[in-house]
């Protein structure tokens, strides 16, 4: 397989891997590779004489993955080692940054290149993400409502609806296995606690879904109630909630208001 990094021209060969949309990453592996010539030219008693072959650079599942052969492994614990760091960043701009989730797509983006993501990539997505995914548990959930639950809908910001459907798809497949009707498990309403948090009450529980109910607490906690990037908690008033700095700034919705 052809090489793909020219080790005399790192910058040209790995922006070309990586695409102009990666340069976060892309100007941070450069960096890192001229470092790894410089040990190799200075030091080949520790890293060997040859720079090694790079055969692919891309992202996978929201990682960078850089595909070496004839490796020294020095040089190739030395790599990987700042790889693990650039995978920290966005990689876009190179802000600090973690895997997000865009529907089914895993990228690695800052919450300021997130929300641009999601306006470009998604027609509309101003105004369509994520409230575009409604959720009415009554008719998507029956196994988890009364049988005269005519609707519930989640009083929760939109970027936890992911949150929470993924809790409301485990509980009730935990559900189905677990009981045979009736069920045993009804929730009442779901809302927002002053703490800044999912919380899901119930007119009939059972502790099978103790484990589900905390991560979802857990998760809420660190994801923006409103686009879904990982965010923080934000004390306003007498109430709090979680927010990414890029929504935290924008004023077309205030949780707070709610």
């Amino acid at each position: 397989m052809k090489q793909v990094v020219d080790w005399n021209d790192i910058h040209t060969s790995v922006l070309k891997a990586l695409g102009e949309h990666r340069v976060g990453w892309a100007d941070q592996l450069v960096l890192a590779l001229e470092g790894v010539k410089q040990v190799v030219r200075l030091r080949p008693d520790i890293y060997g004489e040859k720079l090694p072959d790079i055969i692919q650079v891309k992202q996978k599942l929201g990682g960078l993955r850089v595909y070496t052969r004839e490796c020294n492994r020095n040089v190739f614990d030395e790599l990987e080692t700042l790889i693990e760091e650039i995978e920290k960043t966005c990689e876009r701009c190179g802000n600090s940054a973690e895997v997000q989730n865009i529907r089914g797509y895993l990228s690695t983006l800052c919450c300021w290149c997130y929300n641009d993501y999601l306006e470009r990539r998604f027609e509309g997505a101003e105004a369509k993400w994520p409230r575009d995914l409604k959720l009415d548990i009554a008719d998507r959930f029956p196994d988890l409502v009364s049988a005269n639950t005519v609707g519930l809908k989640p009083a929760i910001g939109p970027g936890w609806l992911v949150c929470l459907s993924q809790f409301l798809v485990a509980a009730e497949q935990v559900v189905q296995e677990a009981f045979e009707p009736p069920v045993v498990v009804q929730i009442s309403d779901v809302n927002t606690t002053r703490l800044g948090a999912i919380h899901i009450e119930f007119s009939k529980y059972d502790h099978s879904l103790d484990q589900l109910l905390r991560r979802v607490e857990l998760n809420s906690r660190r994801t923006c109630a409103k686009c879904g990037h990982q965010g923080e908690v934000v004390r306003k008033k007498d109430r709090a909630s979680v927010l990414c700095a890029y929504c935290d700034n924008t004023n077309d919705w205030d949780p707070f208001d709610e």
